[in-house]
Protein backbone atom coordinates (compact mmCIF):
# COMPACT_ATOMS: atom_id res chain seq x y z
CA UNK A 1 0.00 0.00 0.00
CA UNK A 2 2.82 2.25 1.12
CA UNK A 3 4.39 1.50 -2.79
CA UNK A 4 1.93 3.32 -4.73
CA UNK A 5 1.70 6.37 -2.17
CA UNK A 6 5.46 6.84 -2.42
CA UNK A 7 5.45 6.81 -6.31
CA UNK A 8 2.60 9.19 -6.41
CA UNK A 9 4.31 11.48 -4.24
CA UNK A 10 8.17 10.87 -6.56
CA UNK A 11 5.73 12.05 -9.55
CA UNK A 12 3.66 15.17 -7.63
CA UNK A 13 7.31 16.75 -6.65
CA UNK A 14 8.76 15.88 -10.35
CA UNK A 15 5.86 17.64 -11.48
CA UNK A 16 5.83 20.67 -9.39
CA UNK A 17 10.02 21.18 -9.96
CA UNK A 18 9.71 20.86 -13.49
CA UNK A 19 8.76 25.00 -13.84
CA UNK A 20 11.31 26.00 -11.26
CA UNK A 21 13.96 24.00 -12.85
CA UNK A 22 13.21 25.55 -16.60
CA UNK A 23 13.28 28.40 -15.16
CA UNK A 24 16.78 28.56 -13.78
CA UNK A 25 17.95 26.62 -16.55
CA UNK A 26 16.50 30.21 -18.61
CA UNK A 27 18.38 32.26 -16.21
CA UNK A 28 21.37 30.35 -16.55
CA UNK A 29 21.55 31.10 -20.31
CA UNK A 30 20.68 34.74 -19.68
CA UNK A 31 23.18 35.59 -16.65
CA UNK A 32 26.67 34.57 -16.92
CA UNK A 33 27.27 34.52 -12.98
CA UNK A 34 24.33 32.91 -12.43
CA UNK A 35 25.74 30.13 -15.02
CA UNK A 36 28.78 29.75 -12.87
CA UNK A 37 27.24 29.37 -9.76
CA UNK A 38 24.55 26.70 -10.61
CA UNK A 39 27.71 24.80 -12.19
CA UNK A 40 29.86 24.96 -9.51
CA UNK A 41 26.79 23.49 -6.86
CA UNK A 42 26.04 20.72 -9.50
CA UNK A 43 30.11 19.90 -9.48
CA UNK A 44 29.87 19.73 -5.72
CA UNK A 45 26.57 18.33 -5.57
CA UNK A 46 28.46 15.69 -8.31
CA UNK A 47 31.43 14.87 -6.16
CA UNK A 48 29.60 14.47 -2.59
CA UNK A 49 27.42 12.09 -4.16
CA UNK A 50 29.83 9.73 -6.25
CA UNK A 51 32.04 9.94 -2.87
CA UNK A 52 29.05 8.27 -1.09
CA UNK A 53 28.10 5.76 -3.68
CA UNK A 54 31.83 4.96 -3.92
CA UNK A 55 31.94 4.79 -0.18
CA UNK A 56 27.79 2.18 0.16
CA UNK A 57 29.22 0.01 -3.15
CA UNK A 58 33.30 -0.41 -0.87
CA UNK A 59 34.70 1.54 -3.99
CA UNK A 60 37.52 3.16 -4.06
CA UNK A 61 37.15 6.99 -2.93
CA UNK A 62 40.60 7.87 -4.07
CA UNK A 63 40.22 7.50 -7.63
CA UNK A 64 39.33 10.93 -9.83
CA UNK A 65 35.89 12.16 -10.24
CA UNK A 66 35.18 13.75 -13.59
CA UNK A 67 33.44 16.70 -13.64
CA UNK A 68 29.93 16.61 -15.59
CA UNK A 69 29.66 18.94 -18.91
CA UNK A 70 28.71 21.94 -18.56
CA UNK A 71 24.77 21.29 -19.69
CA UNK A 72 24.63 18.53 -17.74
CA UNK A 73 25.66 20.82 -14.24
CA UNK A 74 23.35 22.95 -15.56
CA UNK A 75 20.52 20.95 -16.00
CA UNK A 76 21.65 18.90 -12.19
CA UNK A 77 21.57 21.57 -10.82
CA UNK A 78 18.43 23.14 -11.78
CA UNK A 79 16.92 19.56 -11.29
CA UNK A 80 18.56 20.11 -7.39
CA UNK A 81 17.29 23.46 -6.93
CA UNK A 82 13.88 23.54 -7.65
CA UNK A 83 13.51 20.03 -5.66
CA UNK A 84 15.26 22.12 -2.53
CA UNK A 85 12.76 25.04 -3.58
CA UNK A 86 9.87 22.57 -3.33
CA UNK A 87 11.31 20.93 0.18
CA UNK A 88 11.81 24.20 1.94
CA UNK A 89 9.06 26.27 0.90
CA UNK A 90 6.75 27.19 4.29
CA UNK A 91 3.23 26.14 3.96
CA UNK A 92 0.42 28.83 6.21
CA UNK A 93 -0.61 26.80 9.10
Amino acid sequence: MILPVVKLGTLALKTFCKPIANRLKKEASLHPKFRQFIINIAQANHRFTTKTQRRIYGHTIDAEIRPLNAEKAVQAAADLLGELFVFTEQHPD
